[in-house]
């Protein structure tokens, strides 16, 4: 039995590149301790700090690169391993010699970090290297460079940890291979994130603002479970703890640029998984305007008695609800909803905040409610399509606080 040494200067470079007909998962775990209550609080504790990442994709090697990858896995399979993060890159801005023991590049990227891992590449060749330091525009390395980097090559960060125990092989022919290739980093060897900031914030609490793609449907789910008492025979007793119902989404996010899914990558982390609640929209017209709005009123009045008979009942200073108001220039105002009650024949919302603009048909596109909810899963997979675009499927559901 062995331990390793978690360091990158003992790992072996893998640079077989994906096939991008299959693309190049990387998902994120956090661990969440969830203890609900009764009534449907919950208090909710992160395990973890930072996520653990895993990567997982399809290498196709031929020739010589299949040979070498195939000693590779006979040798070193069940040892430390750095594989190049195909999805992020930046291209050098100055000449590092063979023998010199520094890059230029920049912008620095944030994932160029004292002890990280990186992997220069350009045709036929790639190399690693271990970061020792930076300073302004200079990277400088542990150890010498076994090959010349020009202006404009490109440099990616990696994952550093073990493949997994079974690797499965494809015989494409009689030269060539598909390797279906998956890594575990080790904690803290994936590339490092900027925390990133909020899109849009309610009182303190973070919104989700990306739109899902309604060619794979959402799908939602109407949670109300109810306590029922069966002997099996004569009368049945119901019990209901939970005072309302709770809506839970899954959607499809596609065509992420490279900004936007690390933008959604740096979200998730914020939130670590299911702990944290945040503001997410229906993305639908759940209601529309009965009367103008000005914009020093902190009211609107919603058409028809529904919303009122519906949500009139409901305590606001325990339930945390918003609403978004998507207007007509693109602009979306957020609030939350503090009361509902009954006016003539319509509904008469209030809430945190005066809109600062009138409302109106004319200048409204849309009126979504807003559940404060946490993600479904402390997992997180960002899928690849290509080097630069994405698509992740995500579960959202509604809690009280």
């Amino acid at each position: 039995m062995s331990y390793d040494v978690l360091t990158p200067t003992v790992a072996r470079l893998w640079p077989y590149k994906p096939d991008w007909s299959r693309g190049v998962d990387v998902k994120r775990a956090f661990s969440t301790d969830i203890k609900p209550s009764r009534d449907g609080t919950e208090q909710r504790r992160a395990l973890r700090t930072d996520p653990r990442i895993s990567a997982e994709y399809r290498a196709v090697v031929t020739g010589a690169d299949r040979r070498a990858a195939d000693l590779h896995l006979r040798a070193w399979q069940n040892k430390p391993v750095v594989v190049p993060d195909f999805a992020r890159w930046a291209r050098l801005t100055g000449l590092s010699l063979a023998g010199s023991s520094a890059l230029t590049i920049s912008p620095m990227p944030v994932w160029v970090a004292e002890g990280q891992p990186l992997v220069l590449c350009k045709a036929g060749v790639e190399e690693e290297v271990v970061v020792e330091g930076v300073a302004g525009t200079v990277i400088t390395l542990e150890d010498p460079l076994e090959h010349a980097w020009a202006v404009a090559d490109v440099l990616r960060p990696s994952f550093f940890g073990l493949f997994a125990g079974s690797i499965s092989s494809q015989r494409l022919n009689g030269d060539s291979a598909g390797i279906d290739v998956s890594i575990a980093c080790y904690p803290s060897g994936g590339p490092p994130r900027a925390a990133g900031t909020a899109w849009a914030s309610l009182a303190g609490v973070e919104v989700f603002t990306p739109i899902p793609d309604y060619s794979g449907p959402p799908s939602v789910g109407h949670l109300w479970p109810v306590e029922q008492v069966d002997y099996g025979r004569g009368r049945t007793a119901q019990f209901r703890p939970i005072d309302r119902m709770a809506r839970e989404v899954e959607a499809e996010f596609n065509g992420l640029g490279v900004a936007l899914a690390t933008q959604v990558e740096q979200f998730f982390d914020r939130m670590k998984g299911r702990r944290t609640a945040f503001y997410v929209p229906t993305w639908e017209a759940d209601f529309a305007l009965a009367a103008s709005a000005s914009s020093g009123s902190s009211t609107c009045i919603a058409d028809g008695s529904t919303l009122f008979d519906d949500f009139g009942d409901v305590d606001y200073s325990v339930v945390n609800e918003g609403i978004a108001v998507c207007l007509t220039d693109g602009s979306t105002l957020y609030r939350r909803i503090t009361d509902i009650t009954a006016t003539g024949d319509d509904s008469l919302v209030t809430v945190n905040a005066a809109w600062g603009v009138g409302l109106s048909d004319a200048n409204v596109a849309r009126i979504s409610r807003m559940p404060l909810s946490r993600f479904a899963s402390d997992e997180m997979t960002m899928s690849w399509r290509t080097p630069l675009t994405a698509s992740s499927r995500l579960t959202f559901t509604q809690v009280r606080a």
